[in-house]
């Protein structure tokens, strides 16, 4: 669990980032590529990407399927700063001492270290690091980047509206289905157990495009203290977003006007039933109506069964 202490200054310096990040967008779809279950609103883009199998290699072996990566790969955001350039410029420039302090943290004693690692800990330089990122994301990412963009700036006008009605607390306490506000600590779904304490310097919510499951952090508490947010539908409650979707209920009924509205990402069946609160089974059976009104897809992907919106279900959200 990661555990992040406020103060009431904190409260005051709660930021929203002003556009994606590109070494986190980079660094976290390296990840989800990776991931047996990726979903479905990714598989497009897998599918594309796949077919660049050298590049793919030489990125899954800087940034692991699971566990922690290292803190240099993802420079803090700098206020305004969103170029890709600028942010492997910050890399080439860290510290020799910094570097290894770094890799020390990410890979303790008891976790194998990868070699790219122990020639970047003996000679301090990351340039072949940098080399690796910067072909990935011009072939992974920047194709994307568009989508990325509108994707983060969706998230972002959700939780500057959370912000202006319901206020700084009210904002964290909704931010994501993992997180939940127990006033002075934030608590969130994690891969590792994890306190950070804010001590005055607040928190920077930066929403990201290729994260889901749960937020980020890093692992050195002593940088400027940032929560990568995945981009998710139930940011806001869908039972406040279909509240002026009248006419949908209507039509549809509660329940399969809620899962429509769901929808506005992909998701599983049990995505859905934790978000609009019934059974799996309940979620099943109100799909394959919808399915049948041509309004939604349905993919088996292993074990997941995944719903995504057709280009009619979007047209039937956006029209009313």
């Amino acid at each position: 669990m990661l555990r992040i202490r406020f103060t009431s200054a904190d409260l005051a310096r709660v930021r929203v980032a002003s556009g994606p990040h590109p070494l986190w967008e980079s660094v976290l779809s390296i990840n989800g590529l990776q991931y047996h279950n990726l979903p479905a609103r990714y598989w497009a883009w897998r599918s594309a990407v796949s077919e660049h199998p050298d590049i793919l290699r030489a990125a899954y072996s800087v940034v692991p399927a699971s566990g922690n990566f290292a803190d240099f790969l993802t420079p803090p955001m700098q206020s305004g700063t969103t170029s890709v350039e600028e942010q492997l410029d910050a890399i080439r420039r860290v510290p020799r001492a910094v570097v290894r302090d770094d890799l020390a943290r990410t890979y303790p004693a008891a976790v194998q270290t990868p070699r790219w690692a122990e020639r970047a800990h003996d000679s301090g330089r990351l340039d072949p690091v940098v080399r690796t990122l910067e072909r990935y994301h011009h072939t992974a990412v920047r194709p994307v980047w568009s989508a990325v963009r509108t994707g983060v700036e969706q998230a972002r006008q959700r939780l500057t509206a959370l912000l202006l009605n319901a206020g700084v607390e009210g904002m964290l306490s909704r931010l994501h289905p993992s997180i939940r506000w127990r006033d002075p600590v934030l608590e969130a779904d994690y891969v590792t157990d994890q306190t950070l304490d804010l001590d005055g310097r607040g928190l920077l919510v930066v929403p990201s495009y290729f994260c889901f499951g749960a937020p980020v952090t890093f692992i050195d508490g002593d940088l400027p203290p940032t929560l990568v947010l995945p981009i998710q539908p139930d940011d806001v409650p869908v039972d406040e977003r279909i509240a002026d979707l009248d006419v949908l209920v209507r039509l549809l009924g509660p329940t399969r006007a809620k899962l429509l509205a769901g929808l506005e990402l992909a998701a599983s069946t049990s995505e859905l039933a934790h978000r609009l609160g019934v059974s799996p089974g309940s979620i099943s059976q109100h799909a394959k109506v919808l399915r049948e009104s041509s309004l939604i897809t349905t993919t088996r992907f292993g074990h997941s069964v995944d719903h995504t919106l057709t280009p009619l279900g979007r047209a039937v959200l956006r029209g009313l």
